[in-house]
C-alpha cells in the first residue's frame, strides 16, 4: 500500500531509539496522524501511552528506511493473515497436546513463536520474512516457508494457522496427514456451522478420527488485532 509524501515526511523525521519509535515534537493534524499510525501499526508497532512512542519487537529502522524508499508499506495481518496467539491459548494447545519427551514437533505457521517458545525443540514453518528473521534472531529452527508444500512428518503439529478463503480447513487436514499422532490448531469458529461442502467434509473427517471442535470465548484474539470467533479442532491420529 502507498503513503502519501506528508506521511513519509513524518517517518522520515521520527527518531528510533531500539525498539521505539518516536513521532516529531509537532502537532499533527487528526487525519495526517491517523493515516502515520496506520502505517505504523500495520507494520508491527503499538502505540504506549506511557513511553509516548510506538513499541515494536524489533527496531523499525530498516522497515522504515525501505517504506521511504519505495513509497509502500505491507499490512501483515492483511497480507500474512499474522494474529499472534495469545499466551493462555498457546498454553491450551499444548496442554491439550499433551506431548512426550521423546515425540518430534511442528508449529506449521510459527508467526513469531508464541506456541514453540513454550515447546522444547519444536521445529518451524514461516511464511513471513520479518517473522523468519526474528525466529532465526532468536534461536528457533526453522524447516520450511510453505507448510502446504512441506512433507515431513511429525508426531505432534501445533498450529494457529490464516483463516482467510478457509486456508485454515487445508491447513488442518494437511496437517492430519503429516502427523503421527496429534492434531490441535486455532480455527475460524465458521467450521462449527457452515453447511458448504469444504466445511461439511472437514467436519466428517474430525469425527471419524474421534477428533473434537470446541469454541473458545468471544475477543479471544481481542488484544492481537481482531475479534473473529474462533474455536480448537484436535484430532488423535492414533
Amino acid at each position: 500500500m502507498q503513503i502519501t509524501n506528508e506521511v513519509a515526511n513524518i517517518l522520515a523525521d521520527s527518531m528510533v531509539e531500539n525498539n521505539n519509535l518516536y513521532l516529531p515534537d509537532i502537532q499533527l493534524e487528526r487525519k495526517l496522524y491517523v493515516a502515520v499510525n496506520k502505517v505504523l501499526e500495520a507494520i508491527g508497532g503499538k502505540w504506549n501511552r506511557k513511553a509516548k512512542s510506538h513499541i515494536f519487537d524489533e527496531s523499525p529502522v530498516d522497515i522504515i528506511e525501505q517504506i521511504l524508499q519505495t513509497g509502500e508499506y505491507i499490512d501483515e495481518k492483511k497480507e500474512f493473515q499474522f494474529f499472534e496467539t495469545p499466551e493462555h491459548i498457546a498454553k491450551q494447545l499444548i496442554k491439550l497436546a499433551d506431548i512426550q519427551p521423546d515425540e518430534t514437533v511442528l508449529e506449521p505457521s510459527a508467526g513469531k513463536g508464541a506456541i514453540a517458545k513454550y515447546i522444547p525443540n519444536c521445529d518451524c514453518i514461516e511464511l513471513n520474512e520479518l517473522n523468519r528473521k526474528h525466529l532465526i534472531e532468536n534461536g528457533f529452527n526453522i524447516v520450511g516457508e510453505e507448510f502446504l508444500k512441506f512433507e515431513t512428518k511429525y508426531d505432534v503439529i501445533i498450529a494457529n494457522p490464516p483463516f482467510s478463503f478457509q486456508s485454515d480447513i487445508s491447513h488442518v487436514l494437511h496437517m492430519i496427514e503429516l502427523a503421527n499422532r496429534k492434531v490441535v490448531s486455532v480455527m475460524s469458529a465458521s467450521v462449527l456451522f457452515r453447511t458448504n461442502k469444504k466445511t461439511k467434509m472437514f467436519r466428517e473427517s474430525v469425527n471419524k478420527l474421534g477428533g473434537s471442535i470446541e469454541p473458545l470465548p468471544d475477543n479471544s484474539f481481542k488484544n492481537s488485532g481482531t475479534n473473529i470467533r474462533t474455536c480448537i479442532a484436535s484430532v488423535n491420529i492414533i
